[in-house]
């Protein structure tokens, strides 16, 4: 579903501009629970998704899901739940979500982070007089065989985890009483958790945060090395590690908008977005800050 950012709970912001920024942090509180979902579609032998001689794939997204495992555990992460491939269908997931979510405490942090495809569905509840969205953000999840679509096209619309489903997921799982941040390296993410300001969302008064790759409309790239938003976030880690003893949530995402401009690839523009509830980015904490010297992948091996 769309982003209607109307309320007074909900944060909106225009992609790829500079958002409100704080110079001073306080230091992380609480503990992190992790969950971190990558699909590379190798796993996939019917579809176009997955390797020769049925699709085109797989992507790099194996690079990037590795070097938020490494970033996790540099964090000291208290929880650091993975899914790779034949894992991630919705099912497994949203168990995996549950499991976690559980863990979450007072102040504590339940971060989500994908990266592999999304695309876009028509609505399941077109028609509705609450509802006037068309297409739903989906992540391109698998089904037990391990298959994203079918040459047909019609299997995704059995195994595909719409953002609605997502978003009730995360709910039911995490405690009011944490905070929420979605990552999301993948087309089509701009509003993947469906803060809208008649959502459980709002009327929860959740704090929850929304870093995406692109807009809904859009696409992100790869580079053969990793999406280029979780190659930016690495990087701008690296350089606030350097910087400040603590950041905020904005100050990260305005270096990921510096990184990003910095490296970006000619001839293809994603916008990232960011979008919240209750909290905006300069009341967060930034909660992936290593507690040892960190140098981004990006920037040795992976350059």
């Amino acid at each position: 579903m769309g982003n209607t950012c109307a309320s007074k709970h909900l944060f909106p912001h225009d992609p790829n501009a500079e958002i409100s920024d704080i110079d001073d942090a306080e230091d992380v509180e609480g503990e992190i629970h992790m969950v971190i979902c990558g699909l590379d579609y190798a796993c996939d032998r019917r579809s176009w998704a997955g390797p020769p001689p049925a699709g085109n794939g797989p992507l790099d997204t194996k690079y990037a899901y590795n070097m938020m495992i490494e970033l996790a555990q540099k964090c000291e992460a208290k929880t650091i739940a993975t899914c790779w491939n034949e894992q991630c269908t919705k099912e497994n997931i949203a168990k995996t979500i549950s499991e976690v979510g559980k863990k979450c405490g007072e102040e504590d942090y339940f971060i989500f982070y994908y990266t592999g495809h999304g695309d876009r569905l028509p609505s399941i509840h077109q028609g509705d007089e609450d509802d006037d969205e068309e297409e739903d953000n989906c992540f391109c999840t698998v089904g037990p065989d391990g298959a994203t679509d079918d040459p047909a096209m019609q299997y995704r619309t059995q195994v595909w985890w719409r953002d609605d489903d997502f978003a009730k997921c995360l709910l039911d799982a995490v405690s009011s009483e944490a905070k929420i941040l979605v990552l999301a390296d993948c087309c089509h993410s701009g509003s993947i958790c469906d803060f809208t300001e008649d959502s459980e969302w709002a009327k929860r008064k959740q704090r929850a945060i929304s870093i995406s790759g692109c807009e809904d409309t859009e696409t992100s790239a790869g580079t053969g090395k990793g999406g280029m938003f979780t190659r930016a976030m690495t990087r701008a880690i690296q350089d606030l590690q350097a910087e400040k003893d603590s950041y905020m949530v904005s100050n990260i995402y305005n270096k990921i908008q510096e990184e990003y401009n910095a490296n970006k690839t000619a001839g293809h523009t994603q916008h990232i977005t960011i979008h919240g509830c209750v909290t905006k980015p300069k009341e967060m904490v930034w909660p992936l800050q290593p507690t040892t010297p960190y140098v981004s992948p990006a920037n040795t091996d992976l350059r």
